[in-house]
């Protein structure tokens, strides 16, 4: 687990199943077969339902192999249709219902964002970050995310200022702060570095 630069940034613990939990359920955005394999060698009690994002469902998937006996499967070929999912069994859910979000930090904060409108309290909520390091940058200035930065500066998909990307994380917004690069002296800009791969 990396140290965070600043306090606002999240840490990333290593994924362990909470034991005090009696519906589990594990929303995968990115595969991590080592991860995989070692939660499901010694799964939780109580019920525990895998939820999967995978472009193409007949391709092998390591959330898919190996599943508990009895854990029940689902995969959406999309992110947004497996938030939407997410959304619905999380309504469902009973009380003592524990959730694990692992994946880009994209899909981890829109994740918890929904666990956390339907009720779900932070000590019911595990994370644990794979895949790339490319942020979700919000715009200070039109308030739009722009998603999957890999540079220091990126022009926002809102209004189309070129944003420096800051190490500020806001966990209500699930985001990165960007302002305006120039914003002081129109036109001076440091050289676009990719940095969040």
């Amino acid at each position: 687990m990396l140290t965070p630069r600043l306090k606002s940034q999240p840490c990333y613990p290593p994924m362990e199943w909470d034991r005090s939990g009696r519906q589990h359920l594990l929303f995968a955005a990115g595969e991590d077969a080592v991860l995989a394999r070692r939660l499901f060698e010694w799964p939780p009690l109580g019920t525990l339902t895998v939820l999967s994002v995978q472009e193409n469902p007949d391709a092998p998937s390591c959330w898919r192999s190996g599943l508990p006996p009895g854990a029940q499967q689902r995969v959406a070929r999309r992110r947004d249709a497996a938030l939407q999912q997410l959304h619905d069994l999380l309504e469902q859910a009973d009380m003592g219902a524990r959730l694990y979000a692992v994946g880009d930090e994209d899909s981890i904060w829109q994740a918890l964002r929904i666990a956390e409108r339907v009720g779900m309290g932070a000590e019911a909520l595990r994370r644990h970050r794979i895949a790339t390091q490319a942020r979700p940058v919000y715009c200070v200035h039109c308030r739009h995310t722009t998603r999957g930065v890999t540079t220091n500066v990126a022009d926002c998909e809102g209004c189309g200022r070129a944003l420096f990307v800051r190490d500020h994380f806001s966990r209500r917004l699930g985001a990165y702060m960007g302002f305006q690069v120039d914003a002081e002296v129109p036109g001076e800009r440091p050289e676009v570095e990719e940095i969040y791969r």
